[in-house]
């Protein structure tokens, strides 16, 4: 099906170049002109759809829609109530009091103490999910008065912002928390959509929650958001771009050189968020990367001024921090001057020293061990990225690496699992710093989230003193953490291009990650 309606809408982009060739644009429109019905493409399955444990682009894409947290995190913007009325916070301390009309899709009235249940869950029950340690600080205490409406969360370990993390998990209603298991195919959450029919591999369809109140901006109707959304799988973005001119999709975001197909005087575009594109190594002792010295070699070894234009379609900029571009939170972070900078001469004699010499075909190994190092990234992520991993390889084997690229469409699962990497490129990305020190510390998996299996301890020190400074304030500490990440070449930032959503007659907000807000439907 997705083979045939390519092929006649490659006809159609070439003849048209976009303009409205073909197909409708989603059927009848809503009294605000927004189609009922919005066709969206996603890259690739998100599997089980547990919000709790899928923590995928596409899987988080899709939570959005049936479920809510208790902030919401528009881009560029103060966080703002979802589930939540007000809230106060420390960095030991907050305290969220519910909203009153906030519902299930099952028409059930949420509780604060089925709020607390949802962390329950997390910690007692899905300790695996990779949002723990991040929104789910350590040893986090939760009580809930349900006379009150008051969720409090207390810590013994200092957090900067402490409501921004423990305010973005998906909350789940009692219905899913009974039967975990139905998760996986069925949504159980607060949200403006319900999921009607799932073909996995295929398509996902969510029909509109009539009953829903909560989380609507001030002047909205629920019945001016479209009736259904239906995600398709669409694994290519120039099939996606190709199905938006033929109307078989209405919504679509894209990145690189698929954006220059589209003609925006009939579609409108809007920023989607950065696309950060980072390199992360993995420092278990037992690969290569394990050592600092390779580290430091293969960061020396690759020219970010090559590889940013390469990853970005020549769209992107340098990064200067993890920090991503349109972040509200520790917007000014700079840690250029902490990142290794290209010296190839250098590389080669950090891996001379550290005992890795070169063979007669240029490959070095070291007790009769090759220097091989996998590189992993998304294989669904563009012709682009690939373009970018590609030179990546290009550069490490002139200095000796036998480099070998591994693409995966579930990548995710690859690094989550503890599986077989050494490179990860990839857009993984966090709002604040707070929560990179989430990702970076803890458990290594699968026992625990910290899949890079970083030890350094300097950087767990000033991470720690930056969490015990409020908000903005800690921003400055924060930046004394990050520098130790490039120091000790736990990541590499490489450039950041934004990804646009692309849509005619009407418009949608995103999150500083670059997912759609459910909530934000506007005509154009």
């Amino acid at each position: 099906m997705v083979t045939a309606t390519a092929a006649t809408a490659g006809i159609c982009a070439m003849a048209m170049a976009l303009a409205g060739c073909g197909g409708g644009q989603g059927g009848d429109a809503t009294a605000t002109g927004v189609p009922e019905t919005v066709n969206y493409a996603i890259q690739s399955d998100p599997g089980k759809l547990n919000p709790i444990t899928n923590a995928t682009g596409d899987g988080v894409q899709l939570s959005t829609l049936a479920y809510e947290s208790l902030l919401s995190m528009p881009a560029g913007s103060e966080p703002t109530g979802n589930i939540a009325k007000e809230w106060k916070a420390t960095t030991t301390e907050a305290t969220f009091t519910l909203k009153d009309n906030v519902v299930c899709s099952d028409g059930t009235a949420l509780k604060a103490s089925d709020v607390k249940a949802t962390f329950d869950y997390v910690i007692k029950d899905a300790s695996d999910s990779q949002y723990n340690g991040v929104y789910v600080p350590e040893g986090v205490e939760i009580t809930a008065d349900d006379s009150a409406n008051t969720v409090t969360f207390k810590t013994s370990t200092p957090q900067s912002f402490l409501a921004e993390e423990v305010g973005q998990l998906p909350i789940v209603c009692p219905a899913g928390l009974k039967d975990p298991s139905a998760m996986d195919s069925k949504t159980f959450g607060t949200g403006p959509y319900k999921l009607e029919s799932a073909s996995a591999g295929q398509k996902y369809t969510y029909v509109r929650n009539d009953s829903y109140k909560s989380g609507l901006p001030d002047g909205t109707k629920i019945t001016d958001l479209p009736k259904t959304i239906v995600a398709t799988v669409v694994t290519d973005q120039s099939t996606q771009t190709n199905m938006l001119g033929s109307g078989d999709l209405n919504l679509v975001k894209l990145s690189g050189s698929d954006q220059d197909r589209i003609d925006t005087t009939s579609y409108k575009g809007t920023k989607g968020g950065s696309m950060p594109m980072s390199l992360f190594f993995n420092q278990n002792v037992a690969r290569p990367t394990g050592t600092l010295e390779v580290r430091q070699a293969i960061a020396e070894a690759i020219d970010r001024s090559k590889v940013g234009p390469a990853i970005t379609s020549g769209k992107g900029e340098l990064m200067k921090s993890i920090m991503p571009a349109g972040s509200s939170i520790c917007s000014d972070a700079d840690s250029s001057a902490s990142m290794a900078k290209t010296n190839v001469k250098d590389a080669k004699k950090l891996l001379d020293e550290a005992g890795w010499k070169a063979g007669s075909d240029g490959v070095r190994s070291k007790d009769g061990q090759k220097l091989t190092v996998k590189i992993l990234y998304n294989s669904t992520a563009g012709s682009a990225v690939a373009a970018g991993v590609e030179l990546v390889q290009k550069e490490l084997k002139a200095v000796g690496f036998d480099a070998q690229i591994t693409p995966s469409d579930q990548y995710t699962n690859v690094i989550f699992s503890g599986g077989d990497w050494d490179l990860l490129i990839s857009s993984i990305s966090a709002t604040t710093p707070a929560e990179w020190y989430g990702i970076f510390s803890g458990d290594v998996v699968p026992d625990g989230g910290n899949w890079t299996y970083n030890a350094d301890k300097t950087y767990f020190r000033l991470a720690d003193e930056a969490a015990s400074q409020a908000g903005e304030d800690s921003c400055p500490a924060w930046q004394k953490a990050e520098d130790q990440l490039m120091k000790n070449v736990t990541v590499l930032p490489l450039a950041q291009s934004w990804d646009m959503y692309y849509s005619k007659g009407f418009t949608v907000g995103t999150d500083p990650t670059g997912n759609f807000l459910p909530t934000t439907f506007k005509a154009a």
